[in-house]
């Protein structure tokens, strides 16, 4: 079985380094959560739930940040229209 602290504390630590744009960070707990899957182990029914609140919380943290940078993305191309236009 996975170790539900680890899960838990990689979804956590995930959502620290996100707030603070942290790629390093980041890129190791990719390749740690890589690791645990690639375990093939399961986890116990008592903390699934628990574990599936975090993921669910990243999932919708993610959606967030993609419609941030999406929304960045099309003020640059406009400001970049304008500085043009001038």
């Amino acid at each position: 079985m996975v170790n539900y602290r680890a899960l838990a504390d990689i979804f956590d630590e995930t959502f620290i380094a996100l707030s603070s744009f942290d790629l390093d960070k980041l890129h190791a707990l990719e390749q740690r959560i890589v690791a645990l899957a690639e375990s093939n182990a399961g986890l116990e029914s008592n903390e699934i739930e628990s574990v599936l609140l975090k993921k669910q919380r990243l999932e919708i943290i993610l959606q967030n940040c993609q419609l941030n940078l999406d929304a960045l993305s099309r003020l640059h191309v406009r400001n970049m229209r304008n500085q043009w236009a001038q």
